[in-house]
C-alpha cells in the first residue's frame, strides 16, 4: 500500500476552506446514515469533489482503511487541514458507533462557527475599503494633481500656506522614495506574518495586546468564548469525558492567551477542581455570565447542553456587536476619510484661490 501512497499525485499546496469540511461532513454522514459502508461512501465522494486537497486526503484516507487503519487516524496525518477538534470527534464516532450522527452533529456546529467568524468579518470590511479608497483618492490629488499645478504657484512667486508645504514635502519625500517605501512595507508585512506563525511567544503578545483594545478586545473574547464553549460542548455532547475535552479544546482554540489559560483550567479540572470555578478565575477572559452557565451545568450534570446554550448565547452577542460596530466604525471611518481628503483639497485649493484673490486685486 505504500506503494499506492507514493504514486498518489499530491497539490502543492494542501488548503480546506471551512464550509468545505462542513460539506464533506454533511455528505458523509447522509451516505453512512443511508447503510453505505465508509470505503464506498468515500470513494462516491472522491469521484463527486473538485477540491483537490480533499481528494488527496480521502485518496490517503482509502488506502489507510484498505491498511485498517481508522479514519481518524488517516485524517489526522493532516493537521493543516483537520484541528484537533475534528479528529477527535471521528475518534469519539467511531469508537461509539455513532460516525454518522457524530459527522452530521459537527458539521452543524462547524457551520455555526463559520457563520460567525463570517459576520464579524463582513463587519470590519466595509470601514476597511473605504479608508483605502480614501488613500487612493489622496494619494491621487497628492502625486498627480499637486504636481500639475505646482509650476503654476512658482511662477506666480505665491507664498505657500503651511498645509500645502507640508503635502508638498510629503509628496516629494515620497516620490523620491517610493521604491523603498514599498519595499520596507513588504518586509513588514512578510515579517511579521512569519513571526505570528513561527514565534508562538510573538503571537501571543498581538493577541493580549489586541484584547485590551476597547470594543474590539470585547469582541474578540466574545467570540472566543464562543468557540471554547462549542467545541467543548460538542466533544461532551460525543461522549469524550471532561479532562480529554478540554485538552482537545485548548488545542483547537485559535487564540493563544486562550490556549494557554485553558491548558491552566484543564490542569486544575485534572486536580478535581470544578470547570465553573477555574472560569470564575479568569474574569478577563470569562464573563461572570459564561462561569455561571457552566457552573449551573456541572451541577444539574447537563454541562454539554449548558455549553451549546452559552456558544449560541455568545453568538447572539457577537452577532449584536458586530452590528453596533458597524454603526460605531462608519462614521468615525467616513469623518477621518472627511479629515484626510479635506486636508489634501485644501492644500491644493488654498493656493489657487490666493492667486485669483491676487489677480483680482
Amino acid at each position: 500500500m505504500a506503494n499506492l501512497k507514493n504514486n498518489l499525485k499530491k497539490p502543492f499546496w494542501l488548503s480546506l476552506a471551512p464550509k468545505e469540511k462542513v460539506i464533506f461532513a454533511q455528505h458523509l454522514a447522509s451516505m453512512l446514515d443511508a447503510g453505505i459502508p465508509l470505503h464506498e461512501a468515500l470513494s462516491v465522494l472522491k469521484d463527486q469533489i473538485a477540491q483537490p486537497s480533499l481528494k488527496y486526503v480521502i485518496d490517503v484516507a482509502l488506502i489507510d482503511l484498505a491498511d485498517g487503519l481508522p479514519l481518524h487516524v488517516s485524517f489526522g496525518k493532516f493537521p493543516k487541514l483537520f484541528d484537533s477538534f475534528f479528529i477527535n470527534s471521528i475518534s469519539v464516532g467511531e469508537a461509539s458507533g455513532t460516525l454518522p450522527g457524530t459527522l452530521r452533529y459537527m458539521a452543524v456546529q462547524l457551520e455555526k462557527a463559520n457563520e460567525l467568524r463570517s459576520k464579524v468579518r463582513s463587519a470590519l470590511l466595509y470601514p476597511v475599503i473605504v479608508f483605502m479608497g480614501s488613500i487612493g483618492i489622496g494619494a491621487y490629488l497628492a502625486f498627480f494633481m499637486l504636481p500639475k499645478i505646482l509650476p503654476l504657484f512658482k511662477t506666480l512667486d505665491v507664498q505657500l500656506p503651511p498645509t500645502t508645504r507640508a503635502l508638498l514635502a510629503i509628496s516629494s519625500w515620497l516620490t523620491a522614495y517610493w521604491p523603498w517605501v514599498l519595499m520596507g512595507l513588504a518586509v513588514f508585512l512578510v515579517c511579521f506574518n512569519l513571526l505570528m506563525r513561527s514565534v508562538p511567544a510573538f503571537r501571543y503578545h498581538v493577541y493580549k495586546f489586541l484584547m485590551v483594545i476597547p470594543v474590539f478586545g470585547r469582541l474578540l473574547r466574545e467570540m472566543q468564548t464562543a468557540q471554547f464553549s462549542r467545541i467543548l460542548g460538542t466533544l461532551l455532547s460525543s461522549g469524550v469525558t471532561i479532562v480529554p475535552a478540554l485538552k482537545v479544546t485548548a488545542k483547537s482554540v485559535d487564540n493563544p492567551v486562550y490556549k494557554k489559560e485553558l491548558e491552566i483550567i484543564t490542569a486544575s479540572v485534572d486536580r478535581g477542581e470544578t470547570i465553573g470555578q477555574e472560569l470564575q478565575k479568569h474574569p478577563q477572559l470569562f464573563s461572570r455570565i459564561s462561569a455561571s452557565m457552566v457552573g449551573v451545568g456541572e451541577r444539574t450534570g447537563k454541562l454539554s447542553e449548558s455549553l451549546i446554550n452559552m456558544a449560541e448565547f455568545t453568538e447572539r452577542e457577537v452577532d449584536d456587536m458586530t452590528r453596533n460596530l458597524s454603526t460605531l466604525i462608519e462614521p468615525i471611518t467616513l469623518m477621518l476619510v472627511g479629515i484626510m481628503v479635506g486636508f489634501v483639497a485644501l492644500s491644493i485649493v488654498t493656493p489657487i484661490y490666493q492667486i485669483t484673490q491676487g489677480i483680482h486685486m
